[in-house]
């Protein structure tokens, strides 16, 4: 892919970490306009970590993050929200039909 297409989404150094335990680590990340990017790693690898200072669940240490060149670290997930910059917890509570629910 070309590099010539705007950055969307920019994360700088960023860092974080719960107690001694270091989750994140100096990450830097470009995502450009119109790519499509995938985390993957092993349980604890801090993908979730990652996303959630993204979404603003979570406050990094260090580091900024930038979305359309507009710094949004440590913003309010209701004010990312409105961004469009948002998340969903994953329910996983089995579901339980009934006749009368179909």
């Amino acid at each position: 892919m070309g590099t010539d297409r705007q950055v969307k989404l920019r994360v700088d150094n960023l860092s974080l970490s719960f107690g001694g335990v270091r989750a994140l680590t100096d990450v830097n990340i470009d995502i450009r306009d119109n790519e499509i990017l995938a985390i993957i790693g092993p349980n604890g690898a801090g993908k979730t970590a990652l996303l959630n200072c993204i979404n603003g669940f979570y406050k990094p240490q260090t580091g900024e993050i930038y979305y359309d060149g507009q710094r949004i670290t440590r913003m309010r997930p209701d004010k990312l929200a409105k961004l469009g910059i948002a998340r969903t917890f994953q329910n996983i509570e089995p579901v339980h039909w009934t006749k009368h629910s179909r």
